[in-house]
């Protein structure tokens, strides 16, 4: 074999002949009638002959193919170890494959600088079809079993990085750094991180230094993730990768990056995502960091370029925000976060200011995120402002209604997530928001005054608790209270929003009754049936409203006294009976019946209460039926009779004496005849509206028949005695 080696050195062409010598070589190996570590050497060193970029990039991969499996390495046959006399051990190997690949890497490179220029992207794209045959060298690095962690740290990575960065090519170094990332396990590169961080500070400017932290810290991730980081480590991870992302962000000649806005805000935010948010989701202090570090840059860009910020830019920016609300899932340690609230509202322009401000909502709300102090409101309103008010020039009309309308049903909603176990606090958030609700305008606070209301009203019980034993001190505490709201509900009174006062009146007066306070009760129906006086003039606004009263007062006679019970309820059949349309007369009067029968159980052992005028009752059901008799409309006359029935049994059932068997057989006999006058009706096929009225009005009579029936068959008091 030797001399066979010998004589294909002298074959005429120098590709051939090389081609011929590494196989010859090869097999010179495996007779093992030669040291490998020699032969390897030899090969290597001849291989240099061949300059061309293409010819040579293939004639040192075909030698890195065929000498593959016979690299002196732990447990090799060809290795000093393995039995060959000087055959050389993993060191050998690890020398043959760095210097193989050092050459490769000058070829390939090599090939970027030979040719017009006009071709430059067809060769950029031939280099990238390539780019495997030189990478194959660190992935057979990786597989020598020979070469350790410390072997790596000494001998292997210091001279790859060497080479990478004398490179001084893009294409080269993008791919030779992230394929030397890729081959090697994560406990190679965790010990050798702050070399392989400061040979990345050193590549060429145009590498997207972003992808290289992103694969880094990938490979990196399960590594860490088990590491105990209640302890400190011998390794700052974060700080070396922190150090690295300043030290390229900031143009220095320290280093060739020149990044751009965009690049620089994509490395914090792969950084804040990848390493932070992935290895260390709960160390304030390093969100802390790149906010701090990400300010100071937008700073320095604000100085040095007063021009508003490209859109590409506040899309970063807002992506960076993003991040830390997605992945810290509390509104409120994200807005403490240095500097979040800075940026959002001196470096965005308005549209991404609204769009983080909705989505700070929407975290909030999603997570229901409790917002305990009035710092932690004062934060959220600070970067929430293009929601609360109008900015001046803002083009606010052209805003989709229901767009507005779903951004302030959000601003609302946060206003229940206001939690603190002092009622003093929450009664002091409460009023810097309304201070702050006010400054909306007429359209945002029929949306955002009314949660304030109920969020006030539901302090009135945990105060009242809190202050058992000392009325007098209760006493005024609950007034001031019920000040504030009678004050919050007062401006929605002055504008256009009267039936929604209307209502919010109605509930103060109902949580007042239910702590005793009858006089502020007293004051808010008045309120009501002051707006409904002078500002509700729509029938059906009028009808609802009456309905809405005749509801609150029946649950008042708990706190009101005889006289002013009998004043309030008086005035609301009064009402009751000026409607407009009969049909809404008719069902206003036989609901204000009930005010005069009620029944409250006294609480905590105290006496019952009621208000029974049997006669009173009775009165209202026939003035009832009186008002529906003319309507003209043959099945909304039987559905009001029906209806009527209906009370009159309702009435019947609690013992009520004026309501006797011969007005419920008197009336079920009318309402027979009346419903022999609709026959054909349902049949009709000339209105199908009025035919399916029609017979959901005998339906009506029909289930009301048979519940009379079930009751007399379970001999219900009174029932045999009704005339079917």
């Amino acid at each position: 074999m030797s001399e066979l080696y010998e004589v294909v050195q002298y074959a005429g062409n120098i590709v051939p002949r090389l081609y011929l010598l590494v196989t010859v070589g090869s097999v010179y190996i495996k007779t093992k009638e030669a040291p490998a570590k020699d032969v390897l050497r030899d090969l290597v060193e001849m291989c240099r002959g061949v300059q061309h970029p293409t010819r040579g990039l293939f004639l040192r991969n075909y030698l890195s193919e065929v000498t593959k499996d016979k690299l002196p390495d732990i447990g090799s046959e060809y290795s000093d170890e393995g039995g060959m006399v000087g055959g050389g051990d993993v060191k050998d190997s690890v020398h043959f494959i760095l210097q193989n690949f050092t050459e490769m890497n000058k070829l390939w490179v090599r090939m970027q600088r030979q040719g017009p220029v006009k071709n430059r992207n067809k060769r950029e794209d031939e280099r990238r079809d390539l780019r495997l045959l030189v990478g194959k060298n660190l992935a057979r690095l990786s597989q020598l079993d020979g070469v350790d962690v410390q072997l790596y740290q000494e001998a292997v990575l210091p001279k790859v990085l060497d080479q990478i960065v004398k490179c001084d090519d893009q294409i080269a170094q993008q791919y030779l750094i992230e394929i030397l990332i890729s081959v090697f396990p994560e406990t190679y590169h965790y010990p050798t991180l702050e070399l392989l961080l400061k040979a990345v500070s050193k590549l060429q400017g145009t590498v997207n230094i972003r992808e290289i932290f992103e694969r880094l810290i990938e490979r990196l991730k399960p590594l860490l993730t088990g590491l105990d980081h209640s302890q400190p480590q011998e390794i700052d991870v974060f700080e070396l990768f922190f150090s690295t992302a300043k030290l390229v962000a900031t143009p220095s000649e320290q280093h060739n990056y020149k990044l751009s806005q965009t690049d620089v805000l994509s490395l914090y935010s792969k950084l804040l995502e990848e390493l932070v948010f992935g290895v260390y989701p709960n160390h304030t202090p390093y969100i802390n960091r790149i906010f701090d570090a990400v300010y100071d840059h937008l700073v320095s860009w604000a100085a040095s370029e007063p021009a508003t910020a490209s859109n590409d830019t506040l899309s970063k920016l807002y992506a960076l925000l993003k991040i830390a609300l997605d992945k810290q899932h509390n509104v409120v340690a994200t807005l403490a976060t240095a500097h979040y609230i800075d940026i959002v509202n001196t470096h965005l322009n308005a549209s991404s200011q609204k769009r983080i401000a909705d989505e700070i909502l929407k975290s909030a709300l999603a997570h229901q995120t409790i917002i305990p102090t009035v710092q932690d409101v004062e934060r959220l309103f600070a970067c929430i402002k293009p929601l609360l008010r109008d900015e001046e020039g803002s083009a606010s009309d052209e805003e989709d209604p229901d767009d507005f309308a779903q951004d302030q049903n959000r601003v609302a909603a946060v206003v229940h997530l206001f939690v603190n176990p002092s009622a003093e606090v929450i009664y002091g958030i409460l009023t810097n928001v309304r201070k702050e609700f006010g400054l909306g305008g007429t359209k945002r606070i029929k949306h955002t005054l009314p949660p304030l209301v109920f969020k006030s009203l539901q302090l009135v019980p945990l105060l009242k608790q809190m202050t058992a034993g000392n009325p007098e001190q209760w006493g005024n505490v609950g007034k001031k209270i019920f000040k504030f709201v009678n004050e919050t509900v007062t401006v929605l009174e002055r504008t256009d929003h009267k039936e929604l006062a209307m209502r919010l009146f109605l509930q103060c007066a109902e949580c007042a009754s239910n702590v005793g306070f009858e006089t502020i009760a007293y004051e808010f129906i008045t309120k009501v049936f002051e707006i409904y006086e002078n500002d509700i003039v729509d029938s059906k606004q009028q009808f609802r409203a009456i309905n809405e009263i005749v509801g609150t007062l029946y649950g008042l006679l708990r706190v009101f006294g005889e006289e002013n019970y009998d004043t309030l309820i008086t005035k609301a059949y009064v009402h009751a009976t000026k409607l407009l349309k009969k049909h809404d007369q008719c069902r206003a009067v036989y609901m204000c019946a009930h005010l005069f029968w009620g029944e409250v159980k006294g609480e905590n052992g105290g006496e019952d209460k009621e208000w029974k005028n049997g006669k009173k009752v009775l009165a209202l059901l026939q003035k009832s039926l009186r008002i529906a008799e003319p309507t003209m409309d043959s099945s909304l006359n039987v559905s009001l009779y029906v209806e009527i029935l209906n009370e009159y049994l309702y009435f019947f059932e609690h013992k009520n004496d004026a309501v006797q068997v011969k007005y419920l057989s008197g009336l079920i006999s009318l309402i027979r005849k009346n419903l022999e006058g609709m026959e054909g009706i349902e049949d009709s096929s000339s209105d199908p509206v009025v035919a399916e009225e029609a017979g959901l009005t005998r339906l009506f009579f029909e289930n009301t028949l048979e519940h009379i029936v079930r009751k007399q068959k379970q001999g219900a008091p009174g029932y045999s005695e009704i005339e079917l």
